[in-house]
């Protein structure tokens, strides 16, 4: 009632200063209905301009990029874009949580309204599953190795959890309360009141998320430390006798890595087995890789080289693999068996 009122009085205001010019009674109906005229266009422009700031506010919907391949990329980077996605996921939420208490503050709604939250609703939808995706990937490939950091997921993806079944509500909410509206009724009071319990219940779950993935990059740090730490302590067990069986040595060492290569997995017993082999091949390298000595005439094998040049290449290697370095560790491994050239025929 109190737009109408303005409009009224100032209709009356503006017709009674045409009356004090002189202005001619029979004019005043035409008068009065202008002045309503142009003051009700006055407040929509105004509120064009109100909802044309406010609009300025709200974020696009996100747009899927390509999938994420993680087994091209080291631990750390995929570690780095679930800590991203979950930062993300809690922010977005953050802003939906804020769009619905705003919107419910008056126990009310409208479609405008309902279309605002949904905008900020769909970045954190968006994120919470970007999140959960690259998090299983994690799981795929570091399961049965990062002991430290499984545990860290598995808080993380709990939290997580929690934080998408009341995002699910506020949605939830949303659809009945768009329902209705779009019927031309009003907003149940009911479905309001649960919009502004799930966004608080969200808010909630969003803080606690954050606080919970706040260690993720330090765990990862000592998690692999761990790793590093227990494959220094291993010494050879099973050293070679010769250059040959030194040579031989290598490739036992390099057919582990392959095989823990094929399936862009490796666990901890893969890691402790592919040190092993390391130690023993690095043990051999040093003590009989000088250049000569068993030379096979065309044979095309490493036993002309100089196997001493490559002794470092062993624990390289296990350290990329035990730092989740896997596309380093490919190469590496890849280059260096070339370097080795053909496999020695074995002894009898």
């Amino acid at each position: 009632m109190k737009p109408v009122l303005r409009i009224v009085l100032s209709a009356l205001i503006l017709t009674s200063g045409i009356l004090a010019c002189g202005g001619s009674p029979t004019a005043s109906p035409d008068a009065v209905n202008t002045a309503i005229a142009q003051t009700q266009q006055a407040q929509a422009l105004a509120q064009a301009t109100v909802n044309a700031n406010a609009l300025t506010s709200i974020p696009l919907t996100p747009t899927a990029g390509a999938p994420v391949d993680a087994a091209a990329l080291t631990e750390e980077e995929l570690a780095a874009l679930i800590d991203q996605a979950v930062t993300e996921a809690v922010a977005a939420t953050e802003q939906t949580t804020a769009a619905a208490a705003s919107a419910t503050s008056d126990d009310a709604m409208t479609a405008e309204e309902v279309a605002y939250i949904y905008d900020y609703y769909y970045y954190a939808d968006y994120y919470v599953q970007l999140a959960e995706d690259l998090m299983t990937q994690y799981y795929g490939l570091y399961s049965d190795l990062a002991q430290e950091m499984i545990v860290e997921m598995n808080a993380i993806g709990a939290e997580l959890a929690q934080m998408n079944d009341t995002l699910t509500q506020v949605s939830t909410s949303l659809e009945e309360i768009n329902s209705a509206l779009s019927q031309g009724m009003e907003a149940a009071q009911e479905s309001v009141a649960k919009l502004k319990d799930s966004a608080q219940q969200a808010q909630t779950n969003a803080e606690e998320l954050k606080a919970q993935a706040q260690g993720v990059m330090s765990t990862l740090q000592q998690d692999q430390q761990g790793r590093l730490d227990q494959i220094a302590q291993i010494k050879p067990n099973n050293i070679p006798t010769d250059k040959l069986s030194a040579l031989q040595s290598a490739f036992d060492f390099l057919d582990a890595a392959n095989a823990s290569l094929g399936d862009n997995k490796i666990s901890r017993d893969e890691l402790l087995n592919i040190a092993q082999l390391g130690k023993n091949a690095q043990a051999g390298f040093q003590k009989f890789g000088a250049r000569g000595g068993g030379v096979i005439p065309g044979g095309g094998d490493g036993m002309g080289l100089d196997l001493t040049q490559f002794s470092g290449k062993f624990d390289e290697i296990t350290t990329q693999f035990a730092r989740g370095h896997t596309p380093e560790a490919r190469g590496n491994v890849n280059g260096f068996q070339s370097s080795l050239g053909k496999r020695p025929t074995r002894r009898n």
